[in-house]
């Protein structure tokens, strides 16, 4: 009996799961991009988030991408592109790409989060109608999370920091960025809480992950 039981509660399971995934359609839950985007390492399944160090939505989004990145199999990787539309967005994507030249991403990433949501520290200071980099803030940032802060300065404005944000800028025009954050699962797929599924949804966020793991298991079955 118990094992009629046992059989009974999984077959409803995957029951449920079936329906689960057949309620993520596209144009609902997520968009097929036009033309499929190269990825980095193609023994992988990329998922690639777009983000804004500015963007309160995807400060609070990080614990649960943290949380996510945990549990991912051995056959997914975690992109990470900052997103650039305007002059200040450009100094927090290199702040990024700067970050992770020097193998301290892991170290400065969450607190540039911290210092623009809860201090409004915003790194960049204005120049008539420009943003130019604050050298100092910047600095400061590096040298008081175990980092050269004098190195970062001057990797700014570099030419491999320079080619890094024309890359990623190149990349964000060719997932058709909307808005941060945003998910793109194998270079296929965008995920943005501004499609119909999420609209009104408390919740949005933690759907826009289980969007993201149903494509990675789409993407898997399709590679065989």
């Amino acid at each position: 009996m118990r094992a009629v039981v046992a059989l009974l509660t999984m077959l409803l399971s995957l029951a449920a799961c079936a329906q689960d995934s057949g309620s993520i359609s596209a144009g609902q839950h997520y968009q097929v991009l036009p033309q499929a985007v190269s990825q980095d390492d193609d023994s992988k399944i990329e998922v690639t988030e777009l983000f804004w160090y500015g963007c309160g939505h995807c400060y609070h989004f990080e614990p649960a991408l943290k949380k996510w990145q945990k549990d991912i199999p051995g056959d997914v990787a975690l992109k990470k592109i900052p997103a650039i539309w305007q002059p200040v967005m450009e100094v927090h994507a290199r702040l990024f790409y700067v970050a992770d030249a020097m193998g301290v991403l892991d170290k400065v990433h969450t607190p540039i989060f911290s210092s623009i949501a809860q201090q409004r520290k915003m790194f960049a200071e204005r120049d008539g109608r420009e943003w130019k980099a604050d050298d100092a803030a910047i600095a400061a940032l590096f040298n008081e999370n175990g980092a050269d802060g004098d190195k970062a300065v001057k990797l700014m404005n570099s030419f491999a920091i320079n080619s890094k944000v024309k890359q990623g800028m190149a990349k964000q025009r060719a997932y058709q960025l909307s808005g941060t954050p945003e998910m793109v699962v194998a270079g296929k797929y965008r995920v943005s809480t501004s499609l119909p599924a999420y609209k009104g949804k408390t919740n949005a966020q933690e759907m826009m992950l289980e969007t993201v793991n149903f494509l990675v298991a789409k993407e898997r079955a399709e590679k065989g």
